[in-house]
């Protein structure tokens, strides 16, 4: 008797089993969720220069995108520069051509390889100038930003 009641079993086991299997449940198209979009998360900023280089990133998404030209990227971040750094007679003069430069990229009288190459000279111009400027800016933040960008040691 123990046999047939181990087949018994057995059977209510798979059957059991086989009630839960659904075959029309398996063969449907799995339900994709969209996928929540990622929050920005800011980077913790260190200092003036590294928290300009970030609205300046910010801007150029807006310039890539068609939502400003690079005049209005550049007067946006020349705005942040003196909120968050205020004046110096070195980020003055830098910004000044940084904007000139945005102006000409704007009207097609430059080139981007050509401003590279213009920013890139009147950066190591200041590298040189730094060595011997009296009164020295205590934090040439802007300038310290491009001196980033274009792997530039920074002003100290």
């Amino acid at each position: 008797m123990k046999p047939k009641l181990l087949i018994v079993f057995l059977a209510a086991s798979l059957l059991a089993g086989c009630a839960g299997f659904d075959p029309f449940k398996a063969s449907a198209p799995a339900v994709i969720k969209p996928t929540p979009k990622p929050e920005v998360v800011k980077p913790a900023i260190q200092s003036q220069s590294e928290r300009l280089l970030f609205e300046a990133n910010r801007l150029a998404d807006e310039v890539k995108t068609g939502r400003m030209t690079r005049t209005q990227a550049a007067d946006a971040l020349g705005r942040s520069r003196l909120a968050w750094v205020g004046r110096n007679s070195v980020d003055d003069e830098v910004f000044r051509a940084y904007r000139q430069m945005a102006v000409a990229r704007d009207a097609d009288i430059m080139t981007q390889p050509m401003a590279h190459n213009r920013m890139f000279e009147l950066l190591k111009n200041w590298q040189r100038r730094w060595l011997y400027l009296k009164p020295k800016p205590s934090d040439p933040a802007f300038t310290n930003f491009l001196m980033k960008v274009y792997s530039l040691p920074p002003l100290q």
